[in-house]
């Protein structure tokens, strides 16, 4: 079968040409890792290349195990929304993977797939730069990259209060069961309602993709518009008059100015990168609050992914052929 019969978009992969690649659902469309990898492997002068793998849900295990017949793949980076998906179609999982329940790496070894995670050292990497006492963290979303956030600020500030949040409910508490050590600091907020009463937070973690630059189609508008701060669900399925959008945006910005000040000594990390600055992070800056974009965490997510595929080349060799 041909790769381009897979997938959504056309690459020009050719016989014999050693590969990696990006399965997303729209990797073309803006992931960095590509340019980040290929700009390494021609410093390198290494002729293997990364092709993003754009792909429909219904597809994945197909194309998982087309690449692991390709003789000529070895590696692939996993972006949103497979990476807790792909698990089922892998060999093996890596340890840190598996607490997390979160692969965004697979390495082909002896004919087999195995899982990693390094969203885990990236989020680490920012963490430490942050230099300030961290009493209590608000952490949104528990997707992939947010698994390993939830794990980061766990190990980072063992003895913090963590609140986390996410729409899913029910997904959240399932996540929660899995963390095996150190959990008693941290909190499942049930409703909208408990959100809103938070004070005193020290660090919020937005690991949703409100803010980032991307189409909301069912209303031909844009996730960018948006904070994840909100004190009731943001319905896009309602969102159904041009009217009822606006008035939904200004409710948003009202809602995440009234709890940034309300949390008048917080950093803010939104691990977005793409814009450079969320609409959470202008209003926290317009108010004098620290923010920190998702740059720094996805290019060292993927210097320690590169290390795992290309083991002979040191870490700061690959930082600086990424740079």
């Amino acid at each position: 079968m041909n790769l381009n019969k897979l997938i959504q978009n056309k690459i020009n992969l050719k016989n014999h040409q050693k590969f990696v690649s990006i399965i997303g659902l729209k990797p073309s469309k803006g992931a960095r890792s590509p340019i980040l990898w290929n700009k390494a492997y021609s410093k390198l002068k290494i002729s293997t290349r990364m092709f993003p793998l754009d792909l429909k849900p219904h597809k994945l295990g197909k194309l998982i195990n087309y690449l692991k017949r390709h003789d000529h793949f070895f590696a692939s980076a996993v972006t949103i929304p497979y990476k807790e998906k792909v698990i089922n179609y892998l060999d093996e999982i890596d340890q840190s993977a598996l607490e997390i329940g979160s692969v965004n790496l697979i390495v082909k070894e002896n004919n087999k797939l195995k899982g990693y995670n390094t969203d885990y050292s990236g989020c680490q990497f920012t963490l430490n730069k942050i230099y300030k006492k961290i009493k209590n963290i608000l952490i949104i979303g528990c997707g992939g990259a947010g698994k390993s956030c939830i794990i980061s600020a766990k190990n980072k500030y063992p003895k913090a209060n963590i609140y986390l949040f996410n729409r899913d409910l029910n997904k959240l508490k399932k996540f929660y069961k899995r963390i095996k050590t150190n959990k008693k600091n941290v909190k499942i907020l049930k409703n909208f309602s408990d959100f809103k009463k938070l004070k005193r937070i020290d660090l919020i973690i937005n690991t949703t993709s409100l803010g980032f630059d991307s189409e909301i189609t069912s209303i031909k508008s844009n996730l960018k518009y948006f904070s994840p701060i909100s004190f009731s669900e943001i319905k896009f399925n309602k969102l159904n008059t041009k009217e009822k959008i606006i008035n939904a945006k200004i409710e948003n910005i009202l809602d995440t100015f009234t709890f940034l000040k309300a949390n008048s000594n917080v950093v803010i990390f939104d691990i977005i990168y793409q814009p450079s600055k969320t609409l959470i992070m202008k209003i926290g800056e317009k108010i004098g609050l620290r923010t920190i974009n998702g740059l720094e965490m996805n290019f060292m997510q993927a210097v320690q992914a590169f290390k795992i595929v290309n083991k002979k080349i040191k870490i700061k060799k690959i930082i600086n052929v990424m740079q």
